[in-house]
């Protein structure tokens, strides 16, 4: 029983002894483990650092490259994978064939005018563009250009070049091109002779050209805009003549003749008389134009070949002046341009009636006074001839007719005579005008007074279209002047 027993210190030590070798253990496989864990760790980042520096190593050598990146386009042209020169001869060729393709050539007849793509300065801007496709994804950090490198390969990144151009520098080249193509029309043109037997020469008419310059440069442009070249085939307007040789023969027709007689007159007043209607004579007068009888026929001096005959004077007494009768000239005129209805802008009556002309159809002149003045209200012109037959002076006018055989005849009435005063009577002292004592000389005579109207009536075809007032006129009457001397006997007295 002795040899068997163990006793409780022996107990107590053995199991001490196996709670340490257990500790020990436990620590063991717990450095262990740490030991396996760093070991691990360790690897793990040496391995990282050695995949980071591949991916950096990978990102350069897709980024850092002297070539276009692919994916990338400038128009049709891949330029993936080509370096700046080689994209830069194959951009300029073909920038250069697109430029070549633009010419226009101006046809007209036999003659072509060019224009190329020089003329209007154009250019495509292939040298901006190419620049623009070499610096995409070469900007930014390594990664950022990297990702913008395989985003351009996974959609592609394409640039369209432009054209640029200057069509106003082709514009004066148009219009010196439509200058020479374009020409006026001629009109036809009527010269009147009025002392020939063929009175009118008439110039035929000539069609012209136009060639609008402006549109020309248009349909240029909107080809431009299109991107189409090539030929335009000029057609310039025609352009009628405003007047005709038909419009013209209209004008040959005498609208009207009208005379009055020199019989009884001076020879130097009826000389007077010829000499102002000569001045007249083929005198043409457009549409607006007025015609000034004192302008056309000058002033009436001798060296202008005017003689002395009678005039009446301001204090209505007859003396001779250069230039007497002259006014006879311009009431023929006057009858004359009422009858082609022409409009009187000026006219006035005598101091009294005139023997040659029904009262109210006169009309007085003065040079630097009273003057005649005709305008041609009409669309077309007329033309005045004058001459002499006999003791007889025209005028005629000539121009396009009155419609339906028109034609205007003139006439005055007399509406009231107002009685002349009695005469004045002066004594002539000095003997000026009465030379014998018991004669009288009538210096003035009295004259009655007259309110007189005149009129024209219209008529077509024989029958009266119209009438209508061409003055109310006053003649004053007019107090006499008698100077005398008393006879000897009366002068005793």
């Amino acid at each position: 029983m002795k040899e068997t027993n163990v006793s409780a210190m022996e107990i107590t030590q053995a199991s001490t002894r196996q709670g340490n070798a257990r500790r020990i253990v436990i620590s063991l496989l717990v450095v262990f483990l740490v030991l396996s864990v760093v070991c691990f760790a360790g690897y793990e980042v040496r391995k990282r650092i050695v995949d980071y520096k591949k991916w950096i190593q990978h990102m350069r050598e897709v980024v850092e490259v002297p070539t276009f990146y692919h994916g990338i386009w400038v128009d049709d042209v891949d330029l993936g994978g080509m370096t700046f020169e080689e994209a830069s001869s194959i951009l300029q060729q073909k920038a250069n064939e697109k430029l070549e393709k633009i010419r226009f050539e101006l046809v007209y007849g036999g003659k072509r005018w060019v224009f190329t793509y020089k003329d209007i300065n154009a250019y495509i801007d292939w040298d901006i563009k190419i620049v623009e496709a070499y610096e995409a994804g070469r900007r930014g950090t390594l990664e950022e250009r990297y990702n913008k490198v395989k985003e351009i390969e996974a959609n592609g990144l394409k640039l369209q070049t432009s054209l640029y151009y200057d069509l106003d520098r082709i514009k004066s080249d148009i219009e010196a091109i439509a200058d020479e193509i374009s020409y006026d029309a001629v009109d036809a043109e009527i010269r009147f002779y009025p002392n020939r037997a063929h009175k009118f020469e008439i110039t035929e008419e000539k069609s012209g050209l136009y060639l609008d310059a402006h549109e020309v440069f248009n349909t240029i442009k909107q080809m431009m805009e299109k991107g189409e070249y090539g030929e335009i085939l000029l057609t310039p307007t025609p352009v009628a003549p405003r007047v005709t040789k038909a419009d013209l023969q209209k004008l040959t027709h005498r609208i009207v003749q009208f005379s009055t007689s020199l019989e009884g007159s001076s020879e130097d007043r009826k000389h007077n008389v010829r000499l102002a209607l000569s001045k007249l004579n083929g005198y043409r007068l457009d549409p607006g134009e007025v015609l000034s009888f004192n302008q056309v026929v000058g002033p009436r001096t001798a060296k202008a070949g005017f003689r002395p005959a009678p005039v009446i004077m301001p204090d209505k007494s007859m003396q001779d002046d250069y230039g007497g009768g002259v006014c006879q000239a311009s009431s023929t005129l006057y009858n004359a341009a009422l009858r082609a209805n022409l409009e009187i802008v000026e006219r006035y009556h005598h101091s009294f009636p005139v023997a040659y002309l029904p009262a109210g159809l006169d009309a007085t002149v003065s040079y630097g006074g009273a003057d005649l003045k005709i305008k041609n209200n009409r669309e077309t012109p007329v033309f005045i001839r004058t001459f002499s037959s006999g003791d007889n002076v025209y005028v005629e006018i000539y121009g396009e007719p009155f419609p339906n055989n028109g034609y205007i005849e003139c006439t005055s009435v007399i509406k009231e005579v107002v009685p002349a005063p009695q005469p004045k009577r002066i004594l002539d002292k000095q003997g000026k005008y009465v030379k014998q004592p018991g004669g009288q000389y009538e210096y003035v005579k009295s004259r009655n007074g007259y309110r007189v109207t005149s009129y024209k009536t219209y008529y077509e075809n024989g029958k009266k279209v119209w009438t209508e007032v061409i003055a109310n006129d006053y003649y004053r009457p007019i107090q006499g002047i008698i100077y005398y001397r008393p006879s000897a006997e009366e002068s005793e007295k």
